[in-house]
């Protein structure tokens, strides 16, 4: 699967259980919260759908009305849709952070954090070793000082790489 049909298909999961969750706390039967139980309203007027006969005057005025009300109806329905893709915003970003915080914490269970100062101080060393000995300067520590407080303490302790 594709990363864009990913996102596609986690931003469609997300709406789908934005609706469920909406439907169990609606307590109303509208439209849009209750997919299931829609129905699109019924024509003041069927039979000219499937017919060429004119409306009559009375007709005319019933439809006019009828397109009036279905239009005010579709209007709402485009209000909570524009309301929900905020809320699917909202939700999307709430959810990155959450990963976020979830990502930051497992790297604090990080096995690297736990490896004793010798072994650490025996890979910095076959670090030093696969450096190019030309390009073996002091600044050749620098990408492992500068990692953290704990792998620059034990590199400048270690003689090993002195």
């Amino acid at each position: 699967m594709s990363t864009g049909s990913r996102c596609v298909f986690s931003s469609l999961c997300a709406a789908f259980y934005l609706l469920l969750y909406i439907r169990r706390k609606c307590n109303t039967a509208c439209s849009i919260h209750c997919l299931a139980e829609f129905q699109p309203p019924g024509s003041p007027c069927p039979a000219l759908l499937i017919t060429n006969s004119a409306p009559s005057d009375a007709q005319i005025g019933e439809i006019h009305n009828f397109i009036g009300s279905v239009e005010a109806e579709i209007s709402i329905i485009d209000d909570q849709i524009a309301q929900m893709q905020r809320t699917l915003v909202r939700l999307g970003s709430q959810r990155a952070e959450l990963r976020d915080v979830v990502r930051s914490h497992r790297c604090v269970l990080s096995t690297i954090r736990s490896l004793p100062r010798d072994i650490l101080g025996k890979i910095f060393s076959q670090y030093l070793g696969a450096v190019d000995s030309r390009a073996r300067s002091p600044t050749a520590l620098l990408p492992l000082v500068s990692v953290c407080e704990r792998w620059r303490t034990i590199a400048l302790s270690s003689p090993l790489l002195w």
